[in-house]
C-alpha cells in the first residue's frame, strides 16, 4: 500500500499520545507534578481572572444590654489578572528517513519515536527551566566576570548542546553581553559550559537565556511563564517579567500578595532544623496555609542527610530505628522528583537544576498551572482540524511544530516561602 499522510499521521498516534508526554513531563520536569493544572474556558484572549478578598466583610464587638450596634463594614476586593504564554517548538526529519522506515511498521515508530522523544524531552526541559526560575527563564548565571568560554554557572545549568542563546546583564535585563550564540559543550559535573562566541563585559548575576525571549529592547516582556522563585518572594520580579497578576507588592496593602521570605543577608548559614520549622510556620502565620511540599536542590538535599544521620529513635531501653528513619520516607524516590525525605511529615522534591542556596516550601493547593485547550505540548496537526503533521519546507525535509499555552498561578503567594543563603558545602 503507497504511503500516504494518513498512514503515518495514524502510526504517529502512538507515539506522540498525551500520556506519552505526561510519562515525560515526569521525567524531564520535577516540579510539573507539584503543580495542579487548571484547564478551563476563557474569554477569547487566554486570561485568567482570579478575584481576591483583601478585607473581610462585617464588623462585631462585644455590647453592653441594649447597647449600640456596629456599623457595619463593607468587604475589599481586587482581581489578579493573568495571561497565558505561547510556546512553540519545531523538528524537522528528511523525506529519506520517513520513506526509509514508513515500508516498515516497526522501523517507522522506532525511528519516530526516537525524534519525538528527543524534541518532548528538549520542551519539557525547557518548561521546567521556566517553572523553578524568577520569570526570566535563566539557563545558567555567571558567578563572576568571565568573557572567556568554559563559564561556570552558580546552579547546574538548565541548557543543553545546540541551543541558540542569549547572553543578558543581571543590572537591565536590556543589555546584551552576546547574542544568538550556539551552546557547544556541556559539563554537569563541574557546572560548566562552552559556546560558539564569547560574551563581553559580563558580571557576576549575568544570566543565559533561549536567544530573543528575555529582553527588553526585543521583546518589551519577558517570553517565559512565571517562575516559583518570582511568585514565592516578598518583592515584584524584575521589570521585563511584570509584576506578579498585575499586583504591586511595593504597594501600601498588598502585602497579602508577598510571600514571606527567610534570608541572611547573603551570608550563606547552616540548614538547621530550626530554619525549616521557621519557614513552616511564617506560611502558617501570614498564608493561612500547610505546607505539603518542600523543594530544593541535590546539594542541600545531601546537607538535609546530614542533618539526619545521627538521629534515632529509642523505645524502652530498646534502640532501633523505625520504618524509613527520621526525616525518610519508607519509599523509593519517584519518578516526579518526589525524594525519600520529608521534613516535619512534608514531602520533599528535588530538582537536581533548582537554583542553589534557595529552597521554597509551600502549599501547592494555591499554586497551579494554567493551560489552555491542550494540557501538554502537542503536536500542532493533534490540537488543530484539516491541520497536517508534517509541513513542507523549501528542503527536502518535513517540520513537526508544536504548541502550548500555559501560566504558573496563585491565588495566595503567601501560601509558600522561599528561604534563603543556605550553605551547600
Amino acid at each position: 500500500m503507497a504511503t500516504t499522510t494518513t498512514n503515518i499521521i495514524n502510526s504517529l498516534k502512538y507515539v506522540y499520545g498525551a500520556n506519552k508526554v505526561q510519562w515525560l513531563f515526569n521525567q524531564e520536569s520535577p516540579t510539573y507534578n507539584m503543580l495542579a493544572k487548571v484547564k478551563k474556558g476563557m474569554g477569547g484572549r487566554g486570561q485568567f481572572i482570579i478575584p481576591l478578598f483583601t478585607k473581610n466583610a462585617g464588623a462585631w464587638k462585644g455590647i453592653a444590654e441594649g447597647g449600640a450596634l456596629p456599623s457595619a463594614l463593607a468587604p475589599a476586593t481586587t482581581e489578579a489578572l493573568f495571561a497565558l504564554h505561547e510556546f512553540t517548538g519545531m523538528a524537522d526529519t528528511t523525506w529519506k528517513l520517513i520513506q526509509d522506515s514508513s515500508s516498515d511498521k516497526f522501523a517507522f515508530q522506532t525511528v519516530l519515536q526516537t525524534l519525538g522523544d528527543s524534541l518532548k524531552r528538549r520542551i519539557l526541559r525547557m518548561l521546567n527551566t521556566d517553572f523553578i526560575d524568577d520569570g526570566r527563564g535563566r539557563l545558567a548565571v555567571w558567578t563572576v566576570a568571565d568573557d572567556t568560554s568554559g563559564f561556570t554557572s552558580a546552579f547546574q545549568p538548565r541548557l543543553e548542546t545546540g541551543l541558540s542563546i542569549d547572553v543578558m546583564s543581571n543590572s537591565d535585563n536590556d543589555t546584551a553581553r552576546v547574542q544568538a550564540v550556539t551552546v557547544t559543550g556541556y559539563d554537569p559535573v563541574a557546572k560548566t559550559f562552552t559556546t560558539s562566541g564569547n560574551p563581553s563585559g559580563t558580571a557576576a548575576g549575568d544570566y543565559a537565556v533561549i536567544a530573543g525571549t528575555c529582553d527588553i529592547s526585543v521583546t518589551t516582556t519577558s517570553l517565559h511563564t512565571n517562575g516559583l522563585l518570582g511568585v514565592i518572594n516578598n518583592s515584584n520580579p524584575a521589570a521585563v517579567v511584570g509584576n506578579y497578576g498585575g499586583i504591586n507588592r511595593s504597594t501600601a496593602g498588598n502585602e497579602f500578595w508577598q510571600s514571606a521570605l527567610l534570608g541572611n543577608s547573603g551570608t550563606n548559614r547552616p540548614l538547621t532544623e530550626d530554619l525549616l520549622l521557621q519557614a513552616q510556620d511564617a506560611v502558617r502565620i501570614k498564608g493561612g496555609g500547610k505546607l505539603n511540599a518542600w523543594l530544593s536542590n541535590m546539594a542541600i538535599a545531601r546537607r538535609y542527610h546530614e542533618l539526619l544521620s545521627g538521629e534515632r529513635y529509642f523505645a524502652l531501653s530498646r534502640p532501633g530505628v523505625l520504618s524509613g528513619g527520621i526525616g525518610r520516607q519508607d519509599k523509593d524516590a519517584g519518578d516526579e522528583g518526589l525524594s525519600i525525605y520529608e521534613f516535619s511529615g512534608v514531602p520533599w522534591y528535588v530538582d537536581p537544576y533548582f537554583t542553589n542556596n534557595i529552597m521554597v516550601g509551600m502549599d501547592t493547593s494555591h499554586f497551579f498551572l494554567g493551560v489552555g485547550d491542550n494540557d501538554t505540548p502537542r503536536p500542532v496537526g493533534e490540537i488543530f482540524d484539516n491541520v497536517p503533521y508534517f509541513r513542507q519546507t523549501n528542503n527536502a525535509t518535513f517540520e513537526i511544530p508544536w504548541y502550548f499555552q500555559c501560566e504558573l498561578l496563585s491565588d495566595n503567594p503567601a501560601a509558600g516561602v522561599q528561604v534563603q543563603d543556605i550553605a551547600e558545602a
